[in-house]
């Protein structure tokens, strides 16, 4: 009987776990830099072809050229019509939007610069 209530309780305990954002799930590749000064658009678009996003459930990684991060656990904060608010148990909150067929993103670094990635197959 005991071992029937862990079960149970074990069950319940990952079905309470945030499952992270079917949108975001898979493997992105940076395509292009935008609103970024015209001067530094070179670098910026550099930048913005290192870089890849790899997401699995609410695990986040960010590739760049620097590097790879660890994988963050993220929660989802909004997510509504083509627009996803994550933060990562970094503290980081980050926005993301995507085009209609989900086949890409747009990551909104700050205020007017953005990085568009396309989804690996």
């Amino acid at each position: 009987m005991r071992k029937l209530v862990l079960l149970g309780t074990l069950l319940a305990l990952a079905a309470c776990k945030p499952s992270g954002s079917k949108r975001l799930e898979g493997h992105w590749k940076g395509i292009r830099a935008e609103g970024v000064d015209p001067s530094a658009q070179a670098n910026a678009t550099a930048f913005a072809l290192s870089t890849e996003i790899i997401a699995q459930g609410n695990q986040i990684a960010v590739q760049t050229q620097a590097g790879r991060s660890g994988p963050a656990t993220y929660v989802v904060d909004k997510e509504e019509g083509a627009t996803l608010v994550i933060h990562t148990d970094q503290a980081a909150t980050e926005t993301f939007t995507f085009t209609e067929k989900a086949d890409q993103m747009t990551w909104h670094v700050d205020q007017t610069q953005t990085i568009v990635f396309r989804r690996v197959p």
